[in-house]
């Protein structure tokens, strides 16, 4: 295939490539550019740039027999010589990466090509890797610099060519997570490639029944990516999970955990994310395009698009409202109105913008008009250079929430305004930020905590890791709501009934001082903090934490031949927070029978290669856990020799089974996990019953944090207590 775009005096370029991209696998592509009748000087350049959210490879110039291996060609009638050069932030947002080919000892006449073949196989290279989610059309600009002067302009147009899914090696089951005995309801399951893009599976043949019993409890037939199983009925209050088998094609997955009631709850609990981006800003995919995958193919319950502002054209914003308008539909898919406030972190950083309702045309207080055609920094009578100014557009409305998060550009929390901004969020495809929990908890203010996806990727609701910008699985938030409908769910919200996750849908629920998650109480010596936890992996962990610190912790009983070797940390709190772990451990006075990776979180991380006394892997972390299950045998007086770029210890093992062994490394929030777990894991359910004795006086923000087996981790909002005596 080949794709256009030309321009008399630039020149003209066209991308060649046979047939689609299949996403993360190899691939091989040619860009040609042509001169135009400017020519390019000597000491001139040709600029490629592309988005790098899709997660193309990284390109290089000098293995050609590696991966992303790119080759450089001149057909020219004069002596130019090309010298290329890869810069990962080399261009315009969002076309950020870019490869730059200067024209030396001669330049480029008009009519001659300069070919840029990316994943050349002709020497060996498997070729470079497709980006790593689906696209429509992944793009490229060309830009030329004709005259040497640091001053490129692009060409018109730009050249695509579409990534479509691999085959499917994963079912995901969604159910929802409160029914009534005997009441039909609906669940469904999504076909998912390596990378985790929903994916066909021709003819598949869907069987359903609940986890541990033998009896079949509906069937349906399809071809995906996602396939509904209607008219399920389950007859006896409890938790309940359910087993989905494709008979066709051998894959099975088990459900979240459903609860099961007699009458349906007063209050439900529905599953969404309320923060992402589509291509029209620096996403991926049409923002219609969004909304459906949020609704169709994620499972959501509710969404939220979040653009940055300072690319929302005015068309756009109309645009949206439309969008949104159209997509949600109160108790099928609740979609709120947004976008995101992106002024810099010194100026007060990050906010997601939420309406309730409809908002007018001159709803949008812009931080500036930086990627918007008029250019202009700021229009003082419309826009709101910094939060103190965003805070007096919207302090006195009841239809607006402010939701401060970390994302590449993170929030400031010297400002908050707990009535504008009832939440913080704790977690995002960026990564996982609980040091952001604790400045907002240090602030004083009385917030909720819940976590979203802040997908680029066009996959709200369902956004797994890459390799680039995004290195874990985005958030869930899961908020209590009497219906599915606007009111219902930002009132839920608004009130700090809602709990996050990491992107896998545990159910949390607590009671602190006799008070539920997020209200505010009172009380007078002794506090009591009761949690139940129905995971979606077995449970190793339930921490009770008072003002940010954690204060206590329940594992399971732990076998100390079974041992969890966990990694976590961010490099710091500003944008390239992903910490490198990559390195090996050695086993001395045991031997290792089996080791089972824990938490990796894309196909490029993991297990290199381990026999029975050392392993070494990939890994990088951002917050959340990477790591490895061992099972020991031989012991004797085991001791792991742990070596990574964070940190490198020799760590005895004696005591282990009384409790988790922590060691902490360089990095915010750095630490070594060691932890003898059951030998089945942990249980899939399960609670806490602790008291705090004699807390100090004053208001104290309880929550607890969970964490399973497979690395998900989820956060309940704070419960405020008010200690008025001993």
């Amino acid at each position: 295939m080949a794709d256009r775009i030309s321009d008399e005096i630039l020149g003209s370029a066209r991308l060649e490539i046979d047939g689609p991209g299949v996403a993360g696998q190899p691939v091989s592509f040619r860009i040609v550019y042509t001169a135009g009748s400017a020519g390019v000087d000597d000491r001139g350049a040709v600029r490629v740039s592309w988005r790098a959210q899709p997660g193309l490879g990284a390109p290089q110039l000098e293995d050609s027999g590696a991966p992303g291996y790119v080759s450089v060609r001149t057909v020219s009638e004069g002596t130019v010589q090309p010298v290329a050069r890869f810069n990962e932030r080399g261009h315009r947002r969002p076309f950020v990466p870019a490869l730059t080919v200067h024209t030396d000892d001669g330049g480029l006449w008009p009519g001659d090509r300069l070919e840029l073949t990316f994943g050349d196989t002709s020497e060996g290279s498997p070729g470079i890797r497709a980006p790593v989610t689906t696209v429509k059309a992944f793009e490229f600009q060309v830009s030329v610099d004709c005259k040497g002067a640091q001053e490129f302009l692009d060409l018109d147009g730009l050249l695509t060519f579409p990534v479509v899914a691999g085959p499917a090696v994963r079912l995901v089951a969604v159910a929802p997570s409160d029914v009534k005995a005997g009441e039909p309801f609906r669940m469904r399951a999504r076909f998912e490639d390596v990378w985790g893009n929903p994916t066909e599976m021709p003819d598949a043949s869907l069987q359903v029944g609940v986890s541990d019993g033998d009896a079949v409890l509906g069937t349906a037939t399809g071809s995906g990516p996602v396939i509904p199983i209607d008219g399920l009925t389950l007859g006896t209050p409890g938790v309940v999970r359910l087993d989905v088998v494709d008979q066709a094609g051998g894959l099975r997955a088990t459900s979240n955990p459903i609860r099961v009631s007699a009458e349906v709850p007063a209050e439900r609990r529905w599953w969404g994310d309320l923060h992402g981006q589509s291509g029209e800003t620096v996403g991926t995919n049409p923002s219609a395009d969004y909304f459906h995958f949020a609704r169709y193919m994620a499972c959501a319950d509710f969404t939220c698009h979040q653009g940055n502002d300072f690319q929302i054209t005015d068309e756009f914003w109309a645009r949206l409202r439309r969008e949104v308008e159209a997509i949600h539909a109160d108790g099928e898919f609740v979609c709120f109105h947004g976008y995101e406030w992106s002024g810099n972190t010194e100026v007060g950083g990050d906010r997601n913008v939420i309406f309730r309702g409809i908002p007018e045309a001159d709803d949008i207080w812009r931080s500036g008009h930086w990627l918007i055609e008029d250019r202009r920094p700021l229009d003082r009578e419309h826009d709101a250079l910094n939060v103190e100014e965003l805070y007096a557009r919207f302090r006195g409305r009841d239809d607006v929430m402010l939701l401060p998060h970390v994302g590449g550009r993170r929030a400031e929390l010297r400002w908050i305004d707990s009535e504008l901004e009832p939440v913080v969020e704790v977690h995002s495809a960026h990564g996982t930020s609980e040091w952001f929990l604790r400045q907002a908890l240090a602030t004083g203010a009385r917030v909720g905590f819940l976590a979203g996806s802040d997908d680029h990727m066009g996959r709200p609701g369902a956004t797994l890791a890459n390799a680039n910008e995004m290195p874990v699985n985005g958030g869930l938030a899961c908020i209590r709501a009497a219906e599915l409908t606007r009111d219902g769910v930002w009132h839920g919200l608004h009130s700090r009934h809602c709990h996050g996750s990491s992107g896998a849908r545990i159910l949390v629920e607590t009671q602190v001082a006799g008070a539920r998650m997020g209200a505010e109480t009172v009380a007078s010596g002794d506090v009591s903090v009761e949690a139940e936890v129905n995971g979606t992996a077995p449970i190793i962990e339930i921490a009770v934490y008072r003002d940010g610190e954690s204060v206590y912790r329940w594992t399971p009983t732990g076998n100390p031949l079974q041992v969890l070797v966990a990694w976590t940390g961010n490099l710091r709190i500003a944008r390239g927070r992903k910490q490198t772990w990559d390195g090996q451990l050695v086993v001395r006075g045991a031997r290792i029978h089996d080791v089972t990776p824990f938490a990796f979180d894309h196909p490029e991380e993991g297990l290199i290669e381990g026999d029975g006394q050392r392993v070494r892997w990939r890994s990088e972390t951002a917050g959340d856990y990477d790591g490895v299950w061992l099972e020991l045998a031989d012991l004797t007086e085991p001791v792991i020799e742990f070596s990574a770029e964070p940190l490198a210890i020799t760590q005895p093992l004696a005591g282990i089974e009384h409790g988790p062994i922590f060691v902490e490394a360089a990095g915010l929030g750095a630490h070594l996990r060691l932890q003898a777990l059951p030998r089945y894991g942990g249980p899939m359910d399960t609670g806490l019953s602790w008291v705090d004795a004699a807390p100090p006086r004053g208001v104290h923000a309880y929550h607890v944090r969970v964490l399973q087996l497979d690395g998900h981790m989820a956060w309940s909002s704070p419960t405020y207590v008010d200690i008025t005596a001993d």
